[in-house]
């Protein structure tokens, strides 16, 4: 290794490092059964001169996230008893499809967390990084927002959707169903079983700004491992065009990205998919109930017209976001190949 290979290393960050950085958000996903490690033992062989890693099949934490996973997806068909044989074509009924969508997104980015987890390969981008010591401040910062971001979000929402549905005690809303839809309980059922499906709303909440945090903060490390490889080849190249580096090095870094990429196209591709075509479909619900229903809708009341404009730009802002980070890494793969040769 040469000394500058050398002193590239020494101001390079241990994986763990940045995988610490992410505590935060980290652990408020652990609290919704959004993240979870898998427990591990090592093993030594006879002559005891090399372990190797076994990973357990259960922990209590993987536990956890199966049993939220699960009510996430219990929630999911729950919401598919909304329909009524009276429903007809109108804004009630397109609020029921844009529910169903919405429940649909939050269970599939549920089901992304824990691909993400159960296969590993959320640490393991983390672990493989190899960051400059620098950016481990800015990446810490960076985690401390995002957390406040998605409980900030959380208790808007909270809010805006859910304390009003707690409000309308005698209501019939989508929200309870199947109670007050096809079973019709007293008030203090009802009321009961608005607290508890509550947690069913806070959980799928959470899972929505979290997974978008996540699918940011990872394409941001492989964005910028990309980025210093990206640098380190230009200074390789001198002025006249002749290339001083080590073409093999650059190569076997290059082929370490891009197998995270496809690591992290496992889970993300998931969110991403989920998150375009749900979201476009409630786009284009919102959109229409508001030019089409503009008395149930945003001429409703003073309330209503506020809540479906946040409504309309959560889904502005979420299908932006998968859009574009959808497409920064790919095209990141796609140019850094073509330019460079490193197949």
């Amino acid at each position: 290794m040469s000394a500058q290979s050398a002193a590239v290393e020494e101001q390079l960050a241990d994986g763990d490092d940045l995988l610490k950085c992410f505590s935060p958000l980290l652990r408020s996903m652990r609290v919704f059964g959004l993240y979870f490690t898998r427990a591990s033992r090592r093993i030594s062989d006879e002559v005891g001169t090399t372990d190797s890693k076994i990973h357990r099949k259960w922990n209590a934490g993987r536990i956890y996230a199966v049993v939220c996973l699960t009510l996430a997806w219990l929630n999911m068909v729950r919401m598919l008893s909304v329909f009524e044989k009276t429903d007809k074509f109108g804004f009630a009924l397109l609020l029921k499809l844009s529910t169903i969508s919405v429940t649909l997104l939050g269970s599939l980015q549920h089901t992304a967390c824990f691909v993400a987890c159960q296969t590993g390969n959320l640490d393991q981008v983390f672990r493989e990084a190899k960051q400059k010591k620098s950016d481990i401040v800015r990446y810490r910062r960076l985690a401390v927002i995002h957390t406040i971001l998605c409980w900030f979000i959380m208790v808007l929402d909270v809010h805006v959707f859910l304390l009003p549905e707690l409000l309308m005690l005698n209501a019939k809303s989508t929200f309870t169903t199947p109670f007050a839809v096809h079973i019709m309980p007293s008030g203090q059922g009802l009321l009961l079983a608005k607290l508890l499906l509550s947690l069913l709303f806070v959980l799928a909440d959470f899972t929505w700004s979290s997974a978008y945090s996540v699918n940011y903060m990872v394409t941001s490390v492989l964005y910028d491992q990309f980025h210093a490889l990206n640098q380190d080849f230009r200074h390789a190249v001198g002025r006249n065009g002749e290339f001083h580096g080590n073409i093999r090095e650059f190569r076997r870094r290059h082929q370490k990205i891009t197998q995270q990429v496809q690591n992290v196209d496992q889970f993300m591709m998931i969110s991403n998919v989920a998150g375009f075509s749900c979201q476009i479909f409630n786009l284009i619900l919102i959109l229409y109930c508001t030019i089409f229903f503009r008395n149930e809708t945003v001429g409703y009341n003073a309330f209503s017209a506020p809540m479906y404009v946040y409504w309309l730009a959560a889904t502005l802002f979420g299908l932006t976001l998968t859009a574009c980070l959808g497409v920064a890494i790919n095209q990141e793969v796609i140019t850094r190949t073509t330019s460079y040769g490193l197949h």
